[in-house]
């Protein structure tokens, strides 16, 4: 049987994967592409809980290692699909100068709005 997660790695391409990214983990995979793997590694690791559970779920990362707390977690590890997403946000990024401050600057603007609704 094929896992799920292994069914998103064969069916989508690293620029499909984009679009299910939110803004500023684009911006974070976009500027570790070409950075050593160790440090890519380490800085996943300092991503909020959403971020970890995205990369997990778009099988961009697996949780690997020794487990690092009383709750069973475990250090995150980029796979070479992760890389291949990170060296395309890379790409988009330059293709478009301004799109990780417009991934930001929409992300900022539905926040505000969101926030506008619940207060109303």
């Amino acid at each position: 049987m094929i896992e799920p997660k292994q069914q998103l790695r064969e069916v989508r391409s690293p620029a499909a994967i984009l679009k299910f990214l939110p803004p500023d983990l684009l911006a974070v995979l976009a500027s570790l592409h070409g950075v050593p793997r160790s440090v890519a590694d380490a800085t996943i690791q300092l991503l909020p809980f959403g971020s970890r559970t995205a990369l997990e779920t778009l099988a961009l990362a697996i949780p690997a290692g020794p487990v690092v707390d009383g709750k069973g977690h475990r250090s995150l590890h980029l796979t070479d699909f992760g890389r291949k997403v990170m060296a395309e946000a890379k790409s988009a990024a330059e293709q478009h100068p301004g799109a990780v401050t417009d991934w930001t600057a929409q992300a900022d603007e539905v926040a505000r709005m969101a926030a506008a609704r619940r207060s109303s």
